[in-house]
C-alpha cells in the first residue's frame, strides 16, 4: 500500500489564521455570502477555526462573532492584530445554547466532528432569530469516508438526504441545499480513493509559481461555479434553512 501522511488540522488552521485568503476558504465563504443574499447584520461563526470567514464578513459589513471549541485556537485569533475588534468566545455547540439573537449563524465544517449531530443542530439553531438563517457545511458523499476523515475526527461523511432528513427536525424552511467544489470532487476520488495517497496541499500555501499558477487556475473554476449558485455534484454540501416568524 502507498504511503499515506495526512496534514494535520490544527496546525493548518494556524498557518491560516496568518493570512488574507486562502484557496478553499475563501471562495467557500464567497459562496454563502452570495446564497445568503443580505451585507449586514449579525453573525455568529461557530467553529470559526482560523478566523479568515469571520474576517471575510466583516469586511462586507457584517456584525460578526466567533465561537470555536480549541483554546489554543481561541488564543491565537484573539492575539492576531487583524481580528482585534472581533469577539471570540469559547465554547462547545453540543452543550451550547443561544437566545436567537443573531441574523446569520455559520457552521462550516463543524457537525462532522460531533456524535450527536442531531442535537448540535437544534443548539446552533437556539442562536438565530426568528427569520434569520442557518447555514451548514460538511464533507459531502458517504462513500467517500476514509483515513483523512478519520485522522481530523469526522463521525460521516452526509449524503444529500441525510442532511435534509436532519435539518427537517428544526422549526423552518429549507432555502437551499446544494454541493460546491465540483472538481475538487474527482481531484478527492482520484487520490484518497483510488491511489490511496492524501492530496498535497502545500500549493495553497507556498509562493512558488506553479504554486500561484495552481491557485489563479482553481481559483478562476471556484469563482464561475460561484456564479452558478449550484454544483451538480461536489466535496462539500452547503445548505440554508430559515427560522420561521411564530
Amino acid at each position: 500500500m502507498a504511503h499515506y501522511t495526512i496534514p494535520d488540522l490544527a496546525t493548518q488552521q494556524e498557518v491560516l489564521s496568518l493570512g488574507d485568503y486562502d484557496l478553499r476558504v475563501t471562495n467557500l465563504a464567497r459562496f454563502i455570502y452570495r446564497k445568503i443574499r443580505r451585507n449586514k447584520g449579525r453573525l455568529l461563526d461557530v467553529g470559526c477555526g482560523n478566523g479568515l470567514v469571520l474576517r471575510f464578513f466583516k469586511r462586507r459589513g457584517f456584525d460578526v462573532t466567533g465561537m470555536e471549541l480549541s483554546k489554543d485556537l481561541c488564543d491565537v485569533m484573539r492575539e492576531n492584530p487583524k481580528m482585534e475588534e472581533i469577539v471570540i468566545i469559547q465554547g462547545d455547540i453540543s452543550q451550547k445554547k443561544g437566545n436567537g439573537t443573531y441574523d446569520v449563524v455559520l457552521a462550516s465544517d463543524v457537525i462532522e466532528h460531533i456524535d450527536d449531530d442531531r442535537k448540535a443542530l437544534q443548539n446552533l439553531f437556539t442562536f438565530v432569530k426568528q427569520g434569520g438563517l442557518l447555514v451548514v457545511t460538511v464533507p459531502a458523499h458517504a462513500f467517500l469516508f476514509g483515513r483523512r476523515d478519520e485522522t481530523w475526527g469526522h463521525y460521516r461523511r452526509y449524503n444529500k438526504k441525510d442532511l435534509r432528513d436532519k435539518l427537517s427536525d428544526l422549526n423552518g424552511k429549507l432555502e437551499f441545499v446544494t454541493y460546491w467544489n465540483f472538481f475538487g470532487f474527482f481531484a478527492y476520488y482520484f487520490f484518497e480513493k483510488i491511489l490511496q495517497k492524501p492530496i498535497k496541499e502545500d500549493f495553497r500555501y507556498e509562493d512558488t509559481s506553479v504554486s500561484k499558477f495552481t491557485r489563479s487556475f482553481l481559483d478562476g473554476l471556484l469563482k464561475a461555479e460561484e456564479l452558478f449558485g449550484f454544483s451538480p455534484i461536489g466535496l462539500t454540501l452547503v445548505a440554508g434553512i430559515r427560522k420561521r416568524d411564530t
